[in-house]
């Protein structure tokens, strides 16, 4: 199952997330992949959900040399710890990727790891991805994701509601 979480920067995506690994992981499920926080700084810190390792992903003040946005300069070491972090989760029931954006549209970023979901490698993942570029990625993914669009009104039962979308493809322990 391919869940996608979208809304405005800053409504609570990443929280949403959040939410979802303590629910999925005191459901006895695993759960893996990256989460990614804006600093006090404005510098974006991603972190491995499954060791709790965090890098500095992008910083706003041209301090590394890796890939571009208007906004942001990406640390090449970061992403290739963001990847390790999304590959070694590719077995776990249930793989996050915090968040897809303008570099992965181009080809950069994380956009190889979208190979896994898109050729149903992975259980179950939950894509964040900024409202803006939802259609973009959607010509991407083919199959028909489950959407979930975070906003002020709904980001307090978004996290109850995406696990239970996902209930019936997690694996069942009673048996």
């Amino acid at each position: 199952m391919v869940i996608i979480i979208t809304g405005a920067i800053g409504i609570g995506k990443t929280t949403v997330c959040e939410k979802v690994v303590k629910i999925v992981r005191s459901s006895g499920y695993s759960c893996g992949g990256i989460l990614t926080h804006k600093a006090t700084h404005e510098s974006l810190i991603a972190l491995d959900i499954q060791t709790g390792e965090r890098a500095i992903l992008a910083s706003t003040d041209n301090t590394f040399d890796g890939p571009r946005t208007p906004r942001y300069s990406f640390n090449p070491e970061a992403i290739k710890f963001g990847i390790r972090a999304i590959n070694k989760a590719i077995d776990s029931d249930v793989l996050i990727i915090d968040e897809l954006g303008h570099l992965e549209l181009d080809g950069e970023g994380f956009a190889k790891s979208l190979e896994f979901v898109k050729t149903g490698r992975v259980k179950n993942s939950i894509l964040v991805i900024r409202k803006q570029l939802l259609s973009a990625f959607l010509a991407q993914l083919g199959d028909s994701p489950a959407i979930f669009e975070t906003t002020i009104s709904t980001r307090d039962r978004l996290p109850r509601k995406i696990c239970s979308s996902l209930i019936g493809n997690l694996p069942d322990f009673s048996s």
